[in-house]
C-alpha cells in the first residue's frame, strides 16, 4: 500500500526518519496530483523530560506490555513527533514557507492532510512558491501500537489489521504475515496504572515539543518564515505556545509568538486571560497535582496528598495531609481522556481497518468490522469487542460497509457527532440498502435535499451559539478522505489524548504570572508552566470557523484577541487595535482589524467542525485562498 524506505538527511536538523509514505495509491486524486504530494514521519529529541516518564534519566521501565511493544526496557518518550507534508518534484528545494499545525482533541497528524496538498498545490500553482505542511501529534502517539496495521497497509489487507487489533477476541488463528512480522497481537494500555506518567505531560511539555518542531521548521526553512496553527483544541496549543516565555531560568524572555510570522486558528477559539487571578488555594492544589499528587492519584485511582502516596479525601484533607506543607488533596482522573460507550483506544485504532477494507472493498460488501469470522454467527468484532459495540447502535439491524460505518461515525447530522461534535463532518448521507447492505453516498453522488438542512440565519447576539446558514457536503469521504485514516506512520485519531496533564494548570488562563514569576509577584515555578507573554503578542492572526461547527461566529475570537497586543509586524500598521466594533454589525460579529490590525475572520458558511481541514477547495471553501493570501502576505 506504501513504500518504505531509509532517509539519511533531510532538509531539517538531525532527526529519526520513521517513515516515508508517497500519497502514489490514494484514490483521492487525479495522477498528476498523487506524483506530487508526499509524506515522512520524524521524531526530534524534545527538552521535556517530566518526571516519571519513560527516558527521563532516574526512570526505569517496568511495564511488561511497555517493553514488548517497544522491544526493550530503554524507551525515550521524550520526543517531539510530526509529520512533514510536502511536494514530491520540490523535495530538494528549500521551502519558501513552513506551516505547523497542532491537532485537536483526538485528532492525529493526517487531519491536516487534504488541507497541506489544498494548500501547497495551489502556493504552487498559483504562486511559484514550495510550502510545506508540518503536522504535530502529540508524544502520545508513540504509544499507539500500530506494527501490525502498517503490515496490513503495506501489503493492502485489512484482515490482518483485523486479526492483529481482535484476533484474540474473535478466535483467530495468528495470520502468517504477523507471525513473521512481529509474532504478536496489539497492545493496549490502560488508563491508569500503564499511563499514570501522562499526568505530568503538562501545557509545558506540550508546547516544548511544539518548540523542538519549530526549531526544525527554522533549520529548513527560507528567512525564518514559520507560521503556528492548530484545529479545534489544537487552537489552545497554539495560544498557549505564543504565551510561553522559554527561558525558564530568568533573565531576557524568550516567546514563543517570536518565532512564528503569524497563528492560525481553526475552528477553535485559541484561549484567554482567566476571569479572575487564581488565589492560593489554586495555586496549592496546581502545585499539589504536580508535584506527585495528580501521577498517585491517576496511578491508583484515588485521591492523594502532594506526595502522591498519603491517601486523603476533600473533607478531611486538612488532617489527611497535615504532615504536608501543602495539604490539598488532588482527585483521581483518566490518564488519557476516554468516553464510555463512545471512544476508546480500541474504536480509534479500528477506524484504520474500517478505511483500509474500504478502500480495497467497494461500497456494496458488509464491512470486514460487521463479517462473521471462522464461519461463526455473532463472531464479528462490532458484537465481541466491547468497545465497537457503540457501531451496532450506528447501523441497526442491517448490515452495512466499511463506508457507510465511517460516514455515520463521522456525519456531522449522525448520532455519533451530536455527542461528540468534535468529528463532525459533512460527509454525505445514507444511502439505498444494496444486496441487503446498508450503503453510504459521498461527494459528487446524488445526495438528497434532506442533506441539505437550512439552519437559518446567522445569530445576532453571543447567547445564541447555534448553528446557522445551509448545510453544504464538502468533504469527500470516498474520493479522499480513506486515507487519512492509516496512511503513512501517522492516522487520524490519536488513541491516547493526555487528558490529565493538561489539566493541571486549566484555572490558568493564557497568564501564568502569580505562579511562575520569581517571589513577591509568584512563586517561581517556572517547571510547571510559564505564560507571561500573551499580553506581548505582536504577530498577525488569521482564524477560520464553520457556521455549523463549534466556532460558527466571529465573536468565537473574542477572548483572544482580548488577550494579546497589538500587531506591530511589517503587515499590520501597528494603530488599528485587534477589534475594531464589538457590537457592529453585531455583538455575534464583530469587527475585527482585519488586515491592518493583525486579526482576520473567515467564516464558511454550512461547514462542520472538520470541514474547514477536509473541504474540498472549491467555491464553498472560505479557508484555502485566505489562509494562502495570508502566508504570502506574512513571508520574509
Amino acid at each position: 500500500m506504501r513504500n518504505f524506505f531509509s532517509v539519511i538527511a533531510l532538509l531539517t536538523a538531525p532527526a529519526l526518519i520513521l517513515a516515508c509514505s508517497d500519497s502514489d495509491n490514494s484514490p483521492s486524486q487525479t495522477q498528476a496530483q498523487k506524483s506530487r504530494i508526499s509524506q515522512v514521519t520524524i521524531n526530534i529529541p524534545s527538552k521535556a523530560q517530566p518526571t516519571f516518564t519513560p527516558g527521563t534519566p532516574g526512570v526505569v521501565v517496568s511495564n511488561d506490555k511497555m517493553i514488548q511493544h517497544f522491544g526493550t526496557a530503554e524507551i525515550n518518550l521524550n520526543q517531539a513527533r510530526y509529520t512533514r507534508y510536502f511536494l514530491s518534484d520540490h523535495v530538494d528545494i528549500q521551502p519558501d514557507g513552513i506551516v505547523v499545525l497542532v491537532p485537536g482533541f483526538e485528532g492525529g497528524a493526517s487531519n491536516f492532510y487534504i488541507l497541506a496538498e489544498n494548500l501547497m498545490l495551489r502556493a504552487a500553482d498559483q504562486d511559484s512558491l514550495t510550502l510545506e505542511v508540518w503536522a504535530v501529534d502529540r508524544r502520545s502517539n508513540q504509544l499507539e501500537d500500530t506494527i501490525g496495521l502498517d503490515l496490513a497497509e503495506e501489503l493492502g489487507d485489512p484482515y490482518i489489521g483485523l486479526d492483529f487489533l481482535f484476533g484474540d477476541a474473535l478466535g483467530l488463528e495468528l495470520s502468517p504475515a504477523i507471525a513473521d512480522g512481529p509474532n504478536r497481537r496489539a497492545i493496549f494500555y490502560n488508563n491508569n496504572s500503564d499511563t499514570a506518567f501522562m499526568a505530568q505531560w503538562t501545557t509545558l511539555v506540550q508546547s516544548q515539543d511544539i518548540d523542538a518542531v519549530i526549531d526544525a521548521a527554522h533549520a529548513a526553512v527560507r528567512s525564518g518564515n514559520v507560521f503556528l496553527g492548530g484545529h479545534s483544541a489544537g487552537t489552545g496549543y497554539t495560544a498557549r505556545y505564543a504565551a510561553t516565555d522559554f527561558n525558564l531560568i530568568g533573565g531576557e524572555s524568550e516567546p514563543g509568538y517570536k518565532k512564528v510570522r503569524g497563528l492560525i486558528l481553526l475552528e477553535g477559539g485559541g484561549a484567554g486571560l482567566a476571569p479572575e487571578r487564581p488565589n492560593e488555594a489554586t495555586l496549592d492544589m496546581i502545585e499539589a497535582r504536580f508535584d506527585g499528587g495528580l501521577y498517585g492519584a491517576v496511578r491508583d485511582q484515588a485521591a492523594r496528598c502532594i506526595d502522591g502516596k498519603t491517601p486523603c479525601s476533600m473533607e478531611t484533607a486538612a488532617q489527611d495531609c497535615s504532615q504536608f506543607d501543602n495539604a490539598s488533596c488532588v482527585q483521581p482522573e483518566t490518564a488519557y481522556a476516554v468516553i464510555a460507550g463512545l471512544l476508546s483506544p480500541q474504536l480509534l485504532a479500528v477506524s484504520e481497518v474500517a478505511a483500509l477494507d474500504a478502500v480495497e472493498n467497494n461500497d456494496t460488501v458488509v464491512s470486514i468490522l460487521q463479517e462473521d469470522q471462522n464461519a461463526i454467527e455473532g463472531n464479528n468484532a462490532v458484537l465481541k469487542v466491547p468497545e465497537l459495540n457503540i457501531l451496532v447502535a450506528l447501523v441497526g439491524s442491517t448490515p452495512a460497509s466499511s463506508v457507510t460505518l465511517l460516514g455515520k461515525f463521522l456525519d456531522d447530522d449522525g448520532p455519533a457527532a451530536a455527542v461528540a461534535s468534535f468529528v463532525a463532518t459533512s460527509v454525505g448521507f445514507e444511502g439505498p440498502i444494496v444486496g441487503g447492505v446498508a450503503t453510504w453516498l459521498s461527494k459528487d453522488e446524488e445526495i438528497p435535499l434532506e442533506a441539505l438542512t437550512d439552519n437559518g440565519a446567522a445569530p445576532t447576539s453571543v447567547e445564541d451559539s447555534r448553528i446557522w446558514g445551509t448545510e453544504v457536503e464538502p468533504s469527500d469521504l470516498e474520493g479522499k478522505m480513506l486515507p487519512m485514516f492509516y496512511a503513512g506512520e501517522t492516522n487520524f485519531s490519536e488513541w491516547y489524548y493526555p487528558s490529565s496533564g493538561l489539566g493541571i494548570t486549566s484555572e490558568l488562563g493564557l497568564d501564568t504570572t502569580r505562579l511562575s514569576a520569581q517571589p513577591p509577584e509568584g512563586r517561581g515555578r517556572t517547571d510547571i508552566d510559564n505564560r507571561t507573554q500573551a499580553t506581548a503578542i505582536n504577530i498577525p492572526v488569521i482564524a477560520f470557523g464553520g457556521s455549523n461547527g463549534l466556532a460558527p461566529v466571529p465573536a468565537s475570537w473574542l477572548r483572544f484577541a482580548d488577550a494579546i497586543g497589538i500587531c506591530t509586524a511589517a503587515t499590520c500598521d501597528g494603530i488599528t487595535t485587534r477589534i475594531l466594533d464589538r457590537n457592529n454589525p453585531n455583538p455575534a460579529f464583530p469587527s475585527f482589524g482585519d488586515v491592518a490590525g493583525g486579526f482576520e475572520v473567515y467564516i464558511s458558511p454550512g461547514y462542520a467542525h472538520l470541514d474547514v481541514l477536509t473541504a474540498d477547495d472549491d467555491e464553498t471553501n472560505n479557508v484555502v485562498s485566505p489562509l494562502l493570501t495570508f502566508i504570502v502576505r506574512n513571508l520574509q
